[in-house]
């Protein structure tokens, strides 16, 4: 009875397993990195994650099975190699590890839309449905990142732009681009973007020149300003301008940054 009850519970807690479902945008872009990400620790968690990919994905390895053959010899004898018997012991040895993959596929696809569950067609195992999805969206990604890093250079504040305001769309800029593409531009690359263009504004001037230096000089000692650093530093410019703080999104952009 205690056994049944523990499979029971068991078969509850991976049917019970939600994983962040992929939305699509209209404009093509969509939240895989967010899926990716949530996923392997949902799945990795729950002990599944190691049935689809990883340093521990070590796939179970049956043997095919090869028809009798009958070897003559010069003495009338023969020998049969047929593999019949090790192909059953290593489908025995393998029913554990197939049983958890098909659990591990069925909570993958879970997360996909319906008008996409064609992919998994063709899928043999959990790891086959992570890369097709995989293929399947990451390159819209990698060209949406692309465009939002463009963005993100060619963005200018002009002397009469609102400084806070250019801040706040920069961070929001470069949330979409960690989303996207987390690699693409790494966070001191970023704090770079967020000092070169600000405006030449005489009421900001001083606060140029000095995140300027701070960069110059983290640089130089091999310890670049991080863009937390630099967003900090216009907090307590717009405290002391008396600017009421109009980009609450920072602690949000710093828990991503640590995550």
């Amino acid at each position: 009875m205690v056994n049944n009850q523990n499979s029971a519970d068991k078969e509850k807690e991976w049917k019970g397993i939600r994983l962040t479902p992929i939305k699509e945008e209209e404009d093509g872009t969509n939240n895989y990195s967010e899926f990716k990400q949530k996923s392997m620790l949902e799945l990795d968690a729950a002990g599944y994650w190691q049935y689809v990919d990883g340093p521990d994905y070590n796939p179970a390895s049956i043997p095919a099975l090869r028809p009798s053959q009958q070897v003559q010899g010069l003495d009338g004898s023969g020998l049969n190699s047929r593999n019949e018997g090790a192909v059953v012991a290593a489908r025995k040895q393998a029913e554990a590890w197939l049983l958890a993959d098909k659990k591990a596929h069925a909570i993958i696809v879970k997360g996909v839309p319906v008008e996409k569950l064609y992919m998994d067609r063709d899928c043999k195992s959990a790891h086959d449905a992570w890369l097709a999805f995989k293929n399947e969206y990451k390159p819209a990604n990698v060209l949406t990142a692309v465009t939002i890093k463009q963005q993100i250079i060619g963005y200018q504040c002009g002397t009469h732009d609102d400084l806070v305001h250019w801040h706040q769309v920069m961070v929001q800029l470069y949330q979409k681009l960690r989303d996207a593409d987390p690699v693409i531009m790494p966070d001191t690359e970023f704090a770079k973007h967020l000092v070169t263009p600000m405006t030449p504004s005489n009421n900001w001037r001083y606060c140029h020149d000095s995140l300027r230096d701070k960069v110059c000089q983290g640089n130089f000692m091999g310890k670049p300003l991080s863009s937390g650093a630099v967003l900090q530093h216009l907090k307590h410019k717009e405290a002391e301008k008396k600017i009421a703080p109009s980009f609450v999104s920072i602690n949000a952009f710093r828990k991503r940054e640590r995550a």
